[in-house]
């Protein structure tokens, strides 16, 4: 009977404790469906509208606690479609916090410029042209925004100050495949990116300044000058009226025509509660190209409570660089349901 009642008392304490436990887990997601129609004219290539569906869902579990000496702690991931796209474990306490994860954190892959449905980097991607790639140069703009210190499994300082959050972060090696726990990869560069983003203080500004380097670890390879990324950018809002501007400069360490410059400028109008309206126009300037890339953008969101329609339409001209390439045309809409 003693025994069966330690047995009792031993099960009934670890289900407090299991239920103590998971009280601090929280569970959230959300389901994204996106169509995406674009035309374009280019040498060799003719689209005209042409078109295709995506879905995408994410599911997050994080996990907040406390440690014996006093430090909070926190872990979670985010599981995209099946697989685990983001996953980190923070200890620190209100002011400082050191964090190790993939995918996760403050970086210069976000932008405090105001829009409503996807940055300029996705939104015009077209990764099916058989040619030189359409898009090819937005698609590395794309990959200019940090996301190769980002992304790759790093460590990260965080200490809150001036109204926002500086950052350090160390990436051993920018190669995205996913290592187990067990394992240790040296393949890719090395990379650091240092950054802050806040408010300075002041009421309604958003401010975000940094830069990224991806250190050349083989120095036998081609391309060995370090590739670097600086980006500023800063947004104000007025009440309804949200207006921004950011630049990025970024040098690929390629030997020559290694320097690209993107300019970005929109604004955001909320009409009411459910209805936003947004417009932006970005410019890229690459070396060693005849014509800048220019892009013109037209957005609209629309809030239904847990489920948002964000519509799309853009044009962009100069064709990779080059007159002579003419226009694109891009018409996206894309819904989201939160859980």
């Amino acid at each position: 009977m003693k025994n069966k009642l330690l047995l009792t008392t031993a099960i009934a304490s670890g289900m407090m404790i299991s239920s103590a436990a998971l009280a601090e887990v929280k569970v959230s997601g959300d389901v994204e469906a996106t169509y995406k129609s674009v035309s374009y004219d280019v040498s060799g290539e003719q689209i005209n509208g042409g078109g295709g569906l995506g879905m995408e869902t994410n599911i997050a579990i994080s996990y907040t606690g406390a440690l014996d000496n006093g430090l909070n702690v926190s872990a979670g991931s985010i599981i995209e479609d099946g697989t685990a796209d983001s996953e980190y474990l923070t200890i620190g306490g209100e002011v400082v916090s050191f964090t190790i994860g993939q995918d996760v954190g403050h970086h210069l892959t976000s932008t405090v410029v105001p829009h409503i449905s996807d940055q300029d980097g996705t939104l015009y991607s077209q990764g099916s042209s058989t040619t030189a790639n359409m898009f090819s140069r937005i698609a590395l703009v794309k990959n200019q925004q940090g996301g190769a210190t980002h992304e790759p499994l790093h460590v990260s300082l965080d200490a809150k100050a001036a109204g926002g959050t500086a950052t350090f972060r160390y990436t051993p090696s920018t190669n995205t495949g996913r290592v187990s726990d067990s394992g240790v990869d040296d393949s890719g560069k090395s990379a650091i990116e240092i950054l802050y983003s806040g408010s300075l203080g002041v009421e309604g500004l958003k401010v975000q300044v940094g830069t990224a380097r991806q250190t050349q670890e083989d120095d036998s390879a081609t391309t060995t000058d370090d590739v670097v990324l600086n980006k500023f950018g800063a947004s104000y809002n007025f009440g309804q009226v949200s207006v921004g501007a950011q630049r990025q400069s970024y040098d690929s360490g390629a030997a020559s025509n290694s320097d690209t410059t993107q300019d970005t400028f929109a604004a955001v109008f909320a009409a009411n509660d459910q209805i936003r309206i947004g417009a932006r126009y970005t410019k890229v300037d690459q070396d060693g190209k005849t014509a800048d890339e220019k892009m013109k953008t037209l957005e609209i969101g629309y809030n239904l409570g847990g489920l948002g329609i964000e519509i799309a339409v853009g044009q962009m001209e100069n064709v990779g660089g080059v007159a002579a390439q003419g226009d694109a045309d891009v018409y996206q809409i894309r819904t989201k349901q939160a859980f």
